[in-house]
């Protein structure tokens, strides 16, 4: 049975109205009866037999049919049979006929909707369709799943933290780094245009300088770093491709480039100067000296000249430099200082003078503790600001003008005083650095109109740190301002009276005494500049007196051998040393005395036979000064003996550090031999025995046995005596 519908009403209804309930009680048990399928072929019947009698008018079948095909080749991706079947192309249009005919129904009769409703097939098609949904919904969440799973192992395969990290980081939803966003920085920063990536760059280094200075809450960034290998990830990027990333930006073609002279400068300046104020606080934060190693290196030095360009940012990072100048080990120090010049030169105007004072304070500060440890450290401050003080010699002399002033009122205040308190001030550490480095200063600097005057002031000032305690335990005092002052006279071509203070020393040291104990080793004299009353008694004292004096005329005599007055020089101090070997009965002392006076004679024979031959005055100042040169060129047996005694004192001091250093690298192999109980035993009666035969010949030494009791407890350790 075919049921014809009008367009656009309801199905099951004829052209002509029905209106008797029989015949529509009739007609429902004629639908309950037939199937869905029935019901729908019927339908898509009425409906094909409706189009093909109702044609528009104006329009003809060939139109339609024109109309079809273009219809046909406007949708897309249809091919040609052997790509679809028919059948498909039926039960798909069957299907999308059926939803839209029941919803259409639902709206124009909801009663026969309802009616329809209660077939047992149509449950079944709506059950099915209602399945098919929910699989199709969960299909697809498992495929976005297993999207986003294949792109994390892509991303992060090599790092299974990196993986669960990544996971929790997307869970809590907000803008954190991980190892994909820096990896994705990485190829951004290298491709064609850069200036993007880098803002993005420049917040994660403050991002990750926040994680470490534990100000999270109080951050500027937008990102979030956690974690040390996230952390170590951004910062390996900021130092391995930023700095040829600004290069690319500014298009530099080397690094020795200024950018300042970039077209692109005064519009990337502001963007760049928080980098710059960022690689700052990182070189701060790091506690590890090899960090900040590597981060002066990679990050700061390639960057001098972003940083010249921005002078207010040079003085922050000057400040952060001086303090690895001063604080830091010997690398970082030194990589510190490359910096401090080449920024102070680039800026001299306007930098040199707040960069010297800041370095003097420091090195005043740190070189209040002096030990064989630290010399060397000390000794590089002192360079290195020679260094800088003579990139402009007007503002090295204010300021040598005001610290050598500021000396001379500590000197005089202690001279008129005589206080303890007072002395201190002159006598300690900080003091006797502070002379080293203006007579170095000096020393480099020389001819120098500037500096010039500034020799006799300081010559002054070192002679009256020498008067001021004439006393044995300030011998090493003496010796450090004695050698200072040779140095000084050496390279300033300055007549500075050296000797007599040695020769003072060698007379009032009391070397004809018995000495109370024994040093298993001698003073380190370099670090040294007061001796207690216990190590004034120790035979290293002694010995070490005689070698200072001995070191020290030789190096001063050194220096004035190619004199035209050497003869009349050398006098006094012929004097002073014949009548200490008529005082001093130890055969090692007057043994080297007499070596130097030989050495002195024979100088000063060479002396007068060449100056015999010699036609000017005296008061020819420039044919005399010509003389001495000549002579220096030629050689004089002291200056000869001079470079050689130098070369044994170098090996010597060579090969005590080396010594010292074996010592600390390997304590344990160093033991000292132990004697057993009866060892000890019998050496103790054998003592006995020979003082009870030889009792007068020992009555001298009863305190030295007395001393040395314990230590033969321990050890047995032979110590040569220079009286005997």
């Amino acid at each position: 049975m075919k049921i014809k519908a009008k367009k656009g009403g309801v199905p099951g209804s004829s052209k002509k109205n029905v209106g008797s309930n029989s015949e529509k009680k009739k007609r429902d048990d004629e639908l309950a009866k037939m199937s869905v399928d029935d019901i729908f072929s019927n339908i898509a019947e009425e409906s094909s037999d409706d189009e093909s009698e109702i044609v528009p008018k104006g329009k003809t079948k060939k139109d339609k049919k024109q109309k079809k095909e273009k219809k046909k080749k406007e949708i897309p991706n249809v091919g040609s049979d052997s790509e679809f079947d028919d059948e498909d192309e039926m039960e798909n249009a069957s299907s999308m006929s059926q939803k839209e005919y029941l919803a259409k129904l639902r709206k124009s009769d909801p009663t026969f909707y309802a009616t329809l409703m209660q077939s047992k097939d149509v449950m079944d098609l709506k059950s099915s369709d209602e399945e098919e949904e929910e699989e199709e919904e969960i299909e697809q969440e498992e495929g976005n799943k297993q999207q986003e799973e294949y792109n994390d192992n892509k991303l992060d395969s090599d790092s299974d933290e990196s993986d669960v990290e990544e996971e929790g980081l997307r869970a809590r939803g907000i803008n954190m780094v991980t190892s994909s966003l820096v990896a994705k920085w990485e190829i951004g920063l290298n491709g064609d245009k850069p200036l993007d990536t880098f803002r993005d760059v420049e917040q994660g280094l403050l991002a990750a300088i926040e994680s470490i200075q534990g100000n999270k809450d109080d951050g500027t960034s937008r990102y979030t770093v956690e974690g040390s290998q996230i952390f170590n990830a951004v910062v390996r990027l900021c130092l391995r491709h930023v700095a040829p990333a600004l290069y690319r930006i500014l298009k530099l073609k080397s690094a020795k480039d200024n950018p300042e002279k970039c077209k692109r400068w005064s519009k990337m300046k502001n963007y760049i100067k928080p980098y710059l104020r960022d690689m700052i606080k990182l070189a701060e934060s790091v506690a590890d000296p090899a960090v900040a190693e590597v981060v002066l290196s990679k990050g700061i030095l390639p960057l001098l000249p972003f940083y010249i360009g921005h002078p207010p940012v040079c003085k922050v990072l000057l400040k952060c430099l001086i303090t690895f100048w001063s604080q830091s080990n010997k690398k970082v120090r030194v990589l510190a200082f490359i910096a401090i010049f080449r920024t102070t030169r680039s800026l001299k105007n306007e930098l040199l003078d707040w960069v010297l004072k800041r370095l003097y304070l420091s090195y005043v500060q740190n070189s209040r503790f002096t030990s064989p440890g630290t010399w060397g450290l000390i000794d590089f401050m002192r360079m290195s600001l020679v260094e800088l003080y003579t990139l402009d010699q007007a503002v090295a002399y204010r300021h040598a003008f005001i610290y050598i002033r500021q000396m001379a009122f500590h000197l005089r205040n202690a001279i008129m005083s005589q206080k303890k308190e007072r002395i201190q001030l002159v006598y300690n550490w900080q003091y006797i650095h502070c002379l080293h480095l203006w007579s170095e200063l000096l020393c480099k600097t020389h001819p120098s109109e500037a500096l010039q005057p500034l020799i006799y002031p300081l010559v002054q000032i070192a002679v009256g740190t020498i008067t001021l305690q004439k006393s044995a335990a300030y011998f090493p005092l003496v010796f450090q301002v004695c050698s200072l002052l040779t140095d000084l006279s050496r390279h300033t071509e300055t007549f500075i009276p050296v000797l007599p203070f040695l020769l003072e020393v060698l007379h009032k040291s009391p070397l004809d005494k018995k000495h109370k104990k024994m040093s298993l080793k001698p003073f380190d004299w370099l670090c040294m500049l007061k001796l207690s009353k216990s190590q004034q008694g120790e035979s290293a004292f002694k010995d070490g007196i005689v070698d200072q004096v001995y070191d020290g005329i030789v190096n001063y005599l050194s220096v004035e051998s190619a004199s035209i007055g050497f003869p009349e020089l050398v006098v006094p101090t012929n004097l002073q040393l014949k009548s200490f070997l008529k005082s001093c009965k130890v055969p090692n002392y007057t043994k080297k005395i007499r070596q130097l006076l030989e050495k002195v004679k024979e100088n000063s024979d060479l002396i007068e036979n060449k100056r015999k031959g010699v036609t000017f005055t005296i008061a020819d100042t420039e044919a005399v000064k010509n003389w001495e040169i000549s002579m220096r060129q030629s050689g004089t047996p002291l200056q000869t003996y001079y470079n050689s005694w130098k070369k044994v004192r170098a090996t010597e001091a060579l090969n005590r550090n080396k010594k010292k250093n074996d010592d600390e690298m390997e304590p344990e192999e160093f033991e000292l031999p132990m004697k057993r109980k009866r060892e000890l035993q019998d050496k103790h009666k054998a003592k006995d025995r020979t003082k009870s035969e030889f009792k007068g010949l020992f009555d001298d030494d009863e305190d030295d046995e007395d001393e040395d009791q314990d230590t033969d407890k321990l050890v047995n350790l032979r110590v040569s005596d220079p009286h005997t």
